[in-house]
């Protein structure tokens, strides 16, 4: 127990907002959920949610027979504001608040944040443990990360499928460490969202279909990162002016009024030293290939690549109607290099006559 208590207290120390333990026998119930939501075509367009995938992830004992017990960990960070729509400064967008989230030193990828800090958690315990084995859990790595925090106690899954936790809401990155010391569980938590649906009609796409079951391909955190390609039509005036990710269900949550931590502020639009809450959407538009890696590399924008962020930002001026942006959009659907932001920038044109979405 002294050992699991000291544990908690450095997790803190580093940063961690809750942490907690659970064992390594399967994730019997999470995986027939992972499985039905592929074979439902929930997962459609993420080639890499496989059903092997969802079977070695439900059980690492399996996979690491030298694991005991799991450590559950949450990172907390803040949320962002939109910015209050004008008629001076640019024409303002807006990226998912963990995009944003700071390193010390600027804006940083999440994964490497939580890599670090797991890394130096295991360093901690080695030190106690001198033949401790552990292997780290970031989105990658196979873990199923939100059953693992509730089975070790640290959060509930809410309505909207993001775990919510004492300490920040469902503002929190999670991370599992698998270890080869036995120490005593944590008890899953008792609480849960009780009547409360507010996030459900706040998903615009209607994503969330019913409670806790999410439809990745109407989310627009997977349209705007994940997804390859053009954007569904249907889909495209319901995204409102977000250029990467979504937290509109997370904002909903009253829990979250009461827990998440403090907001960042609007702050500067230009992303010139990496992701910014609300961003200059004529800016990222007409990024070249360059200036994106220079601005985004390391950070989890990354992800969506050049192209993929300008078909964005081109849609989401296309709803925010500021005919400001006509001059960057007609520029965008005459000269950018890849046909998909082509298309978007001359859909965003078209989207003038009917006036602002948002």
């Amino acid at each position: 127990m002294r050992l699991k208590a000291e544990l908690g207290d450095e997790a803190r120390r580093l940063g961690f907002s809750a942490s907690g333990v659970t064992s390594a026998r399967p994730f019997a119930e999470a995986r027939d959920r992972g499985l039905a939501a592929i074979d439902a075509g929930r997962m459609d367009g993420m080639p890499w949610y496989t059903r092997e995938r969802v079977e070695a992830s439900a059980d690492i004992g399996a996979r690491y027979p030298w694991a005991r017990s799991i450590i559950a960990l949450a990172w907390p960070y803040r949320p962002v504001r939109a910015a209050e729509p004008g008629s001076e400064g640019p024409v303002r967008g807006r990226f998912a608040a963990y995009a944003c989230m700071d390193g010390g030193g600027g804006a940083i990828d999440y994964h490497d944040l939580l890599a670090d800090r797991c890394d130096a958690l295991v360093g901690w315990l080695r030190e106690r443990v001198d033949t401790l084995e552990a292997k780290r859990f970031i989105d990658h790595g196979w873990a199923l990360d939100r059953p693992i925090a509730e089975r070790a106690g640290i959060g509930f899954a809410g309505k909207h499928a993001s775990v919510i936790t004492r300490e920040a809401g469902s503002y929190v990155m999670l991370a599992g460490i698998a270890v080869s010391v036995l120490l005593p569980v944590d008890a899953p938590s008792r609480r849960g969202c009780g009547q409360c649906r507010e996030c459900l009609p706040a998903c615009p796409t209607g994503a969330i279909t019913a409670p806790g079951v999410i439809d990745a391909r109407r989310c627009i955190s997977y349209l705007t990162i994940e997804h390859r390609g053009a954007i569904p039509m249907d889909l495209r005036p319901l995204m409102g002016t977000w250029a990467f990710g979504c937290d509109l269900c997370q904002e909903a949550c009253p829990i979250n009024h009461r827990l998440a931590p403090a907001p960042l502020g609007a702050g500067s639009s230009t992303t010139a030293h990496g992701p910014v809450p609300n961003p200059d959407l004529v800016e990222c538009l007409e990024l070249s290939d360059e200036a994106f890696a220079a601005r985004f590399r390391r950070t989890a924008v990354w992800r969506t690549g050049r192209a993929g962020l300008a078909r964005n930002c081109a849609i989401a001026l296309g709803n925010a109607g500021d005919r400001r942006a006509l001059p960057a959009l007609q520029r965008s659907a005459e000269d950018d290099p890849d046909p998909v932001v082509r298309e978007a920038a001359s859909w965003a044109i078209a989207q003038f006559a009917e006036g602002p979405r948002v």
